[in-house]
């Protein structure tokens, strides 16, 4: 189970659009839950507008107001899960202080709105969510603000959808699915996508080649022996598991059709790892799949971020 849960917030209805789902989760999971603000200095222009100098007393002023918000959100919550709901406010840049107030607070999830606005009214949780998938070292829980309504309640016949490309990178995300499924309650479906097709090596032919039938089968009967498998050892866990595998052009285009037109919760998945559902961890397609799900997408960076 989930022990320590953190919400980014930055004061608009985008960003505490999650807390519902955070606060069923903390229910479940018994958990602690977090509240966190990051604050970025404000700045003034000098003159005639050539110098940029930062405003003490405004940025106070600004301080004192982000503050007594999360006070007054904290109280308004109340208690749930494990203990009093606490709070925070760092100073600098959102997305790295999202990061180190997770370390800071023991947090294993991070829960938060793929869309906001800051109190500057610049655009902030798509490019933050980003660097905090990217960066936080622990799963992070995005919902998109505008389909948070009434996400993540237990009900009967609740199902979690996980793409793996049977790689250790994409197992990664079973144990927080398993956290998951256990406040849920619900079923599992591990789903991989063969892409009946591959690339030339080389600038010589840039475009997709058909990958003969037969070849294609083979993959298919391997990864289906292989997501069987992984289906065991979780049922011998005694999560209710199964498993699913198919053929596409398209890895992420597969993913959010099954999702739609199946009664899942959420879809899971790491946002890199190797093989046939490569492309699904490597940015362009998982940013497809969080930007285009209409639900609660459980994402996880395996291993050390990258140095950028």
């Amino acid at each position: 189970m989930f022990h320590s849960i953190l919400v980014p917030l930055d004061g608009t209805r985008f960003a505490e659009s999650v807390l519902p789902a955070a606060l069923r989760l903390a229910r479940g999971a018994r958990a602690r839950l977090h509240l966190m603000l990051a604050h970025q200095p404000l700045a003034a222009l000098v003159g005639s507008g050539e110098m940029v100098a930062a405003d003490p007393s405004q940025d106070m002023a600004v301080r004192e107001e982000q503050q007594k918000y999360l006070s007054e959100t904290v109280e308004r919550l109340g208690q749930v899960g494990e203990g009093p709901i606490t709070s925070s406010q760092r100073d600098g840049a959102a997305g790295d202080s999202i990061c180190e107030e997770a370390v800071l607070a023991g947090a294993d999830l991070i829960v938060m709105a793929t869309h906001g606005r800051s109190t500057l009214g610049r655009l902030w949780l798509g490019s933050v969510s980003n660097h905090v998938v990217r960066h936080a070292g622990v799963p992070v829980l995005l919902v998109h603000p505008n389909r948070a309504e009434r996400v993540l309640e237990r009900r009967t016949g609740a199902g979690i959808l996980v793409a793996l490309d049977l790689s250790p990178f994409s197992e990664a995300i079973l144990e927080p699915v398993t956290q998951l499924a256990s406040v849920l309650q619900a079923h599992i479906t591990l789903l991989h996508v063969v892409e009946p097709n591959y690339y030339s090596v080389g600038p010589a032919i840039p475009y997709p080649l058909t990958q003969d039938a037969t070849i294609t089968e083979v993959r298919r009967a391997d990864a289906q022996r292989r997501l069987d498998e992984i289906a065991e050892r979780l049922r011998a866990r005694g999560f209710s598991t199964s498993s699913k595998v198919m053929i596409g052009p398209s890895a992420a285009g597969a993913v959010l059709e099954t999702l739609e037109l199946s009664k899942y919760d959420a879809v899971a998945m790491t946002t890199h790892g190797a093989g046939g559902m490569r492309r699904l961890f490597l940015g362009s397609v998982a940013d497809k799949v969080i930007r285009s799900a209409g639900k609660p997408v459980l994402i996880l960076r395996p291993g050390p971020a990258p140095e950028e």
